[in-house]
This record gives structure tokens, sequence and C-alpha cells, in this order.
């Protein structure tokens, strides 16, 4: 038993000074010392240029999301795209009530877009981040859907209501 221990040493003892013996590669050659009249900060600038100039390093996204922009950020509006024309293109934010009529099929609301032209609503219709859920004699009921990871809900009722009053 105690000649095994010792063979099964020695076998690693001997690999180890092979492993650590020098190898027939070829070793890089030493880069040349700067030149005396080279301040340190000129060596810096130089480095910071290169940097800057992309000659380093360069990303290539290949599809995949910018890993550096938050997620709880809603993008701006100019970058979301082209909105359609009409009531699919107004956001719910952007609605304002102007009136409720009531019709043999139920109730119509009228709203104002950001064109500042009137546009006619029905339960069901479909605006830009959202659709309308109800109209009622006095109020509309918008659902807004929202592109937030951290909320419970994927979406937010809102209510705008006609001759709102102020509450003391």
């Amino acid at each position: 038993m105690r000649w095994l221990a010792l063979a099964v040493a020695a076998a690693l003892l001997a690999s180890s000074a092979i492993a650590a013996s020098p190898s027939a590669t070829p070793s890089p050659a030493p880069t040349p010392a700067p030149a005396a009249a080279e301040s340190p900060g000129q060596a810096l600038i130089e480095q910071e240029e290169s940097a800057l100039s992309g000659r380093t390093y360069s990303y290539d996204p290949a599809g995949r999301r910018d890993p550096f922009r938050s997620l709880l950020m809603r993008p701006e509006k100019g970058m979301t795209g082209q909105r359609p024309p009409g009531v699919p293109g107004i956001a719910i934010d952007d609605v304002i009530l102007q009136g409720i009529w009531k019709t043999r099929a139920g109730y119509v609301a009228q709203i104002r877009g950001t064109d500042n032209k009137s546009y006619l609503l029905r339960s069901g219709d479909q605006l830009y981040d959202g659709e309308v859920l109800r109209i009622a004699p006095n109020e509309v009921t918008l659902r807004q859907n929202l592109n937030d990871p951290q909320s419970v809900k994927p979406f937010r009722d809102i209510t705008k209501q006609l001759n709102a009053t102020i509450k003391p």
C-alpha cells in the first residue's frame, strides 16, 4: 500500500515538472519601450483617441436590444414611429372628451384629437395605446395598455368625465 502511494506521488510530481518546463512554442516579442521624449500624458491621449475612433472595439447588436437602455423608461413620442391616421392613432392621454350622445345602439362619445379634429367613439373602439371599455351618460372608461415590466397589471383603467366637478 505504501509503495502504491509513493508511485502515485512520483507520477504527479513528474507530470507537474513536465507541465512547468518551457514549451517549444515561441514567446511573443517584447514590445519596445516608448521613447524617452514621449510623456505619459501623450500616451494616454493616444489611447483615448484610438478608443474614440472605434479601432479598439465595436459592438454588433444583431437585432438585440441595447443592454444599457433602461426597461423602465417609456420611449419618447418621437421614437415610437408614425401613428396611423384617425382614431387608431390617438393616444389615451391625448383624448379630450367633448360630448356624449345617447343613440338607439347605446352611447357615443365625441372626442378631440391632437390634430384638433372631432372623432366619435363607441364601446370597443381601439385607440393607439388602448381601447374604449364603456361609455356612460357622463363619463368614458378607457383601458390603457402599459409597457411596464414592474407593473402587476399590464393595463390601467382611465375615466374621462364630461363636466367634471371639483370635489372639495
